[in-house]
Order: C-alpha cells, then structure tokens, then sequence
C-alpha cells in the first residue's frame, strides 16, 4: 500500500493504522516524491491512500499522471 499526504502527522497516523491491520506501507510526503521513486509506479497489487490537497502537484494532478501512464493501481 502506497500512502502520499503533506501533513506528516496524518502520514504517520495513518501508516499505524495500516500497519496495526497487517499490511506494509510505503509513505511519501508529495506527489513528485511518489512519482520520483523507484515504486512510483508499482507493478505489484496495492493501492494508493491520496490526500486530494497537496502543495505543487495536488492529488488529482497525480491521478491524472497515473492515468496518463496507464498505471492501474487503485486510488482512495
């Protein structure tokens, strides 16, 4: 599971309480981090946690870049 949010107190609530469920989790504090690395468009199953309002490049700029890529990983 892929988590991206700017607010590094929502981030680190929300990777315990997807990890106290028993998934892994890989945070990222921006949509440019996300997309910069190595995972940034995962081939593996997941899903993605996507704070819709984000400095710079927002959710739904991220969305769309997915998108775009043809990437099918789900997005809440």
């Amino acid at each position: 599971m892929f988590l991206v949010d700017d607010d590094a107190s929502v981030r680190r609530a929300l990777a315990r309480l997807i990890k106290s469920a028993g998934h892994q989790v890989q945070t990222f504090a921006s949509a440019q981090e996300f997309l910069g690395s190595a995972d940034g468009v995962p081939e593996q199953a997941g899903c993605l946690v996507l704070d819709v309002r984000m400095p710079g490049l927002t959710g739904i700029d991220l969305q769309r870049e997915l998108q775009s890529r043809n990437c099918p990983l789900p997005i809440v």
